[in-house]
């Protein structure tokens, strides 16, 4: 069956990281770090199938010039960075259905990949991997490097959505980063299940997350009086899309919170029946904290 992974996370100097040796490494490509002097060179690493460097839609035509050029995008999103803890760039992992074609999969990505760019206003770098045959036959995968400020005109403006911090976030009346992942799994499990319906293939991306999908069976499992505290619900709402109404977004959310309260509720009829959180909890994290989870 399709393997459902979705990996979030930044490319911080805090921990040693880099956009353009990251951009080097996963378009197997050579690039020179204007600051330092050093050469990323990683043209005889295996596996690419597929790099390219997508725009939002709309782009202004004098940031072609430079945004297509991967060494003069990522020295100057390096550039743009002035402290030494800064977030240059964000990275989003996704595994491949391997049941498709390689052209199919190609198109997936690309799909998501411009999604992004359109979500968020900013540049991405794409490169699609195959299996090298040292591994799993079925790993197909795709990494998304997007820059952390907006395209603004033909330069690098302020940060994206995505990038800031909780209080910001609140001030701009967003709901915290955490709901961002969420719509972002939600947006590539429906890409990749319209892509896998039309070849034919049964097999189906499950969003949820496994500590998800465990509350929801004990809920399900639990006595009635348990049961009855969860709110009634017609429908599973659709997952929205980049292009979708706000109000669907603002729906999803409401609906994940009347989840959360029945949740408690439900705990606190019947305890033995729902389990534990533990080290389930979501941290309050700084939205360049990782926020892949594998199932």
């Amino acid at each position: 069956m399709s393997i459902m992974f979705v990996k979030i996370r930044s490319v911080s100097r805090a921990r040693g990281g880099s956009a353009v040796a990251k951009s080097a490494y996963i378009a197997r490509d050579r690039i020179k770090d204007a600051a330092t002097g050093r050469i990323h060179d990683y043209r005889r690493t295996p596996g690419l199938q597929h790099s390219a460097i997508l725009l939002p839609a709309g782009a202004d035509a004098g940031a072609s010039e430079w945004t297509r050029d991967r060494a003069s995008l990522w020295n100057r999103a390096e550039s743009a960075e002035r402290a030494r803890n800064a977030r240059v760039a964000r990275e989003y992992t996704v595994a491949l259905p391997h049941e498709l074609s390689r052209e199919a999969r190609i198109e997936l990505a690309r799909a998501f990949a411009q999604s992004l760019a359109d979500r968020y206003r900013t540049p991405v770098d794409l490169a699609v991997h195959g299996p090298t045959g040292r591994g799993d036959p079925r790993n197909h995968h795709a990494h998304i490097l997007a820059t952390t400020r907006e395209l603004d005109g033909a330069q690098l403006g302020p940060k994206a959505a995505i990038e800031l911090d909780s209080r910001r976030r609140r001030a701009l009346g967003l709901q915290h980063v955490s709901y961002e992942y969420r719509t972002l799994r939600q947006e590539w499990a429906q890409l990749a299940n319209e892509r896998l319906r039309e070849a034919r293939v049964e097999a189906r991306l499950e969003p949820r997350s496994r500590a998800t999908i465990e509350r929801e069976r004990a809920m399900a499992a639990a006595p009635v009086a348990v049961a009855a505290a969860r709110p009634a619900r017609e429908a599973e709402p659709p997952a929205p899309t980049h292009a979708g109404p706000r109000r669907a977004v603002e729906e999803l959310q409401r609906r994940a919170v009347e989840d959360w309260l029945a949740y408690r509720k439900a705990r606190a009829v019947d305890p033995s029946h729902v389990p534990a959180r533990g080290s389930e909890r979501r941290r309050e994290a700084d939205p360049g904290a990782d926020a892949g989870l594998e199932l």
